[in-house]
């Protein structure tokens, strides 16, 4: 990566430009090298205000970079598309492709080097800090940021033809992502649904203190006003106060403040209900076994002491005592229940520092969705997380970034093509 920045720090900003790409992450540096491809003629600039490109991307996956997802739309575009940049992909057996090598930053320097290899220029440290719409048709854009020691209109000025805004979403803003394209879109007259952090853990009213740091395979329901709208299995991860895990995270897309929610825990959902209750009875009949005790390898302890509390039995019971009371049935079928359905309250999601993506954003009904073309600014272009778009975990998020922004790169060039005939 280090010969590639020094071979980007040789640009030298010009004051016009064919395509201005506003963001240097996954989908507007697969739109540089889209539009950059598609015919010579073309001046393409990236302005990227951190001082990498893909800063978010080189992070995504724990650095893994789970870059799409068999179920994809448009899964045969990406995939020309990596090979086409040199990027080789392995599918686990869950159909979610990553690099081969597993390296999220490989994936970032290859995207870099090709688009600079096709003609793009990137300027790093480059925020775009105001953006107009000429009344005969192109851009203005004001550059502030290290490279021009200045801010706001008091920066340089850059004219482009087209537009890309792909200046992501608000998540992590500590790798870039802010905001700031949404406040663009907003001037230029798009409409911008409520922003949401989508994908992360989810606060709950009770006190977890007890299950930190247990992880336990279950599947997880979320209920509002008692009915239940979503249901996933997966591993859930318990915190002082919150839960997580990837079915937790999947979860959080569907939690809006303005309702109220349950979260229901099954922890033991291979089971039926006669089936667990007969597993339950057999495991309290052991001789010599406390209540606790008559759980283990079901689930992990802490989970089965909440269970037994819940059902009003005391850990250190002796299990024959429980099962040959008066009403040791009740207490084992209410056992039962509480394993199959431990619920929590939903206190909240977590913040934009944990939230792997943003729900909300440009309306897709006022953008072309096979040019990625604003239906109300001619010209203005949009990809990736700026869009209105929150998919699941697994791909489904870094697919659409490419997806959007190599439509978006080879729209725009393709009118800029139109514009010259």
């Amino acid at each position: 990566m280090k010969n590639i920045l020094l071979q980007v720090r040789k640009s030298k900003m010009k004051e016009s430009y064919d395509i201005a790409i506003i963001g240097g992450g996954a989908s507007g540096l697969a739109a540089a090298v889209a539009a950059a491809r598609r015919a010579d003629n073309i001046s393409v600039a990236v302005f990227e205000k951190k001082d990498v490109t893909g800063k978010k991307l080189s992070a995504t996956g724990n650095g893994r970079c789970n870059i799409s997802n068999i179920r994809c739309e448009g899964l045969e575009q990406v995939m020309d598309f990596f090979g086409s940049v040199g990027i080789s992909v392995r599918k686990d057996e869950e159909g979610r492709f990553y690099p081969y090598g597993e390296d999220a930053g490989e994936v970032t320097s290859l995207l870099t080097a090709c688009a600079l290899n096709e003609g793009a220029e990137i300027f790093l440290n480059s925020e775009i800090t105001g953006m107009e719409a000429k009344p005969g048709g192109g851009f203005l854009l004001f550059v502030g940021g290290k490279e021009t020691g200045a801010a706001g209109k008091a920066g340089k000025r850059i004219e482009a033809k087209k537009v890309l805004l792909a200046a992501g979403g608000k998540s992590y803003a500590s790798l870039g992502t802010t905001g700031d394209g949404y406040i663009m879109a907003r001037k230029l007259g798009h409409s911008v649904g409520k922003l949401v952090p989508a994908l992360t853990a989810v606060e709950v009213c009770e006190d977890l203190s007890a299950l930190k740091g247990v992880r336990s395979k279950a599947e997880v329901s979320l209920y509002k006003d008692g009915k239940m709208i979503f249901s996933e299995r997966g591993e859930v991860q318990f915190r002082a106060d919150s839960l997580s895990g990837i079915c937790i995270m999947n979860m959080s897309r569907f939690i809006r403040r303005e309702y109220d929610y349950e979260i229901g825990i099954n922890a033991v959902a291979d089971f039926g209900g006669d089936e667990l209750l007969s597993i339950i009875e057999s495991r309290f009949s052991i001789k010599g076994f406390n209540a606790e005790e008559a759980l283990k390898t079901l689930v992990k302890r802490p989970l089965a002491e909440l269970a037994l509390r819940s059902a009003g039995i005391k850990p250190e019971e002796k299990a024959s005592a429980v099962l040959r009371g008066a009403d040791g049935r009740q207490r084992l079928d209410n056992l039962a229940g509480a394993l199959q359905d431990m619920r929590f309250e939903v206190k909240g999601l977590k913040g934009w520092n944990e939230a792997q993506v943003t729900a909300g954003g440009v309306s897709l009904a006022e953008v072309d969705p096979l040019t990625m073309e604003s239906k109300i600014v001619p010209g203005l272009f949009f990809s990736g997380e700026v869009l209105d778009y929150d998919g699941p975990c697994g791909g489904y998020n870094l697919h659409h970034a490419w997806l959007t922004g190599i439509r978006a790169g080879k729209g725009m060039a393709d009118r800029c093509i139109e514009f010259t005939r």
